[in-house]
């Protein structure tokens, strides 16, 4: 995910995107944030992307402002939208606008009361890309349940990194991990969902080939009372 991206899922709700990103860009320098409220442990996550780079800093924040209201000039009609990761520097074609890493990365900076996590395979690479806005999240205390994989070689390493970033970061208590009854199948599905309201679904693993574009992914970002049928898959053969 590019900066760009990382700022607009910061600046989405804020009603002036223009205002707010300056502001912004005045607090992560050092200033004030003039009357714009912004999550403090969004904010944190910020810093530590930027430190106090002023011209990166000041070119996110006017990119992330136009990125949103790029977003809100689309109209949607659907209560879903697709997903893909693409090579590094590949045009998005007509009819996609969103990448599986910015899918991800809004799911967990919207959240406000759950957050569920369930892939197959994942990694550090990966899993230190979702960190910091995980234990943003369980710090203004969103519960985040991540489904253990069964088959992942290098799952425990990242979730184990995940959870001192949250012990640092955020809250631990809103962490945890779920697994699978003895008699269930394969947990192949690939799925975050977020305030049982909306969730991506697609084959991207957390891995870095699966989210930075090595791999060829798609994906559905779905909103609405489907994502509550998710949420009960995902709970048939939990232990």
């Amino acid at each position: 995910m590019d900066d760009a991206e990382l700022v607009g899922g910061v600046l989405v709700d804020a009603p002036d995107p223009g205002r707010a990103a300056r502001d912004l860009a005045d607090l992560l320098t050092g200033g004030s944030p003039r009357g714009s409220r912004f999550d403090p442990a969004l904010v944190d996550v910020l810093r530590n992307r930027f430190a106090r780079d002023r011209d990166r800093i000041e070119t996110a924040c006017a990119l992330g402002a136009a990125w949103v209201m790029g977003r809100r000039s689309v109209t949607r009609a659907e209560p879903w939208e697709l997903v893909a990761s693409l090579p590094r520097g590949t045009p998005l074609p007509p009819g996609l606008r969103r990448t599986t890493g910015e899918t991800l990365v809004q799911l967990v900076v919207r959240a406000v009361r759950t957050l569920r996590l369930a892939a197959p395979f994942i990694d550090q690479t990966a899993m230190s890309f979702l960190a910091d806005s995980l234990a943003a999240a369980t710090a203004r205390g969103v519960s985040l349940e991540v489904l253990l994989p069964t088959r992942s070689t290098h799952a425990g390493s990242a979730l184990g990194d995940l959870e001192r970033v949250i012990e640092t970061e955020g809250d631990i208590r809103r962490f945890s991990l779920a697994s699978l009854r003895d008699d269930a199948p394969w947990a192949h599905l690939k799925v975050l969902s977020s305030d049982a309201t909306a969730a991506y679904i697609g084959s991207a693993n957390v891995t870095r080939a699966g989210i930075a574009g090595e791999n060829l992914e798609l994906g559905i970002l779905v909103r609405g009372t489907a994502v509550a049928t998710v949420e009960r898959i995902l709970d048939l053969f939990r232990a």
